[in-house]
């Protein structure tokens, strides 16, 4: 990898892709064993326990305005590392409908599209001839923690 690179992620959502740094993935785990509740906030699915952890499982599908109308049987959770600091958690788990494809980008690999956008969403991108969304992943902790606030 040289220096003018980066890790990237290509994460397979029901309706889009996002596409993420590679080091914000803590792991992917499988779907079974979540705790699925119901929850005031519809895109949070439930909580899974991972690594003697409770984290709570967010459905982007929901959260962006959409809904998910079933997931694929290689569904798995995506486990995030917080890419900002807040107190609450450190770790929070995405539903993805597969393994998350591994890239190796460079800027000239990255195409800016025109879409229209979720408030859980920055940019829209091209990327290896596939269109895919960057998550605005300020906005989505955000909402986990006012979610975990309100709880508590």
């Amino acid at each position: 990898m040289s220096e003018n690179t980066l890790l990237s992620a290509l994460i397979s959502l029901q309706d889009r892709q996002l596409l993420v740094p590679d080091n914000l993935l803590a792991d992917i785990t499988p779907l079974g064993g979540m705790i699925v509740e119901s929850h005031k906030e519809g895109w949070i699915l439930g909580h899974k326990y991972w690594r003697n952890m409770r984290i709570p499982v967010v459905c982007f599908e929901n959260l962006s305005g959409g809904s998910l109308k079933k997931h694929s049987e290689k569904a798995c959770i995506a486990v995030f590392n917080r890419s900002s600091t807040h107190e609450a958690q450190n770790f929070w788990g995405l539903l993805v409908q597969g393994e998350p494809q591994k890239l190796e980008l460079c800027e000239a690999d990255i195409t800016l599209i025109n879409a229209q956008l979720s408030d859980a969403e920055i940019v829209a991108v091209e990327v290896n001839n596939q269109t895919a969304s960057v998550p605005n992943l300020a906005f989505i902790e955000a909402r986990l923690q006012a979610a975990s606030e309100a709880l508590a």
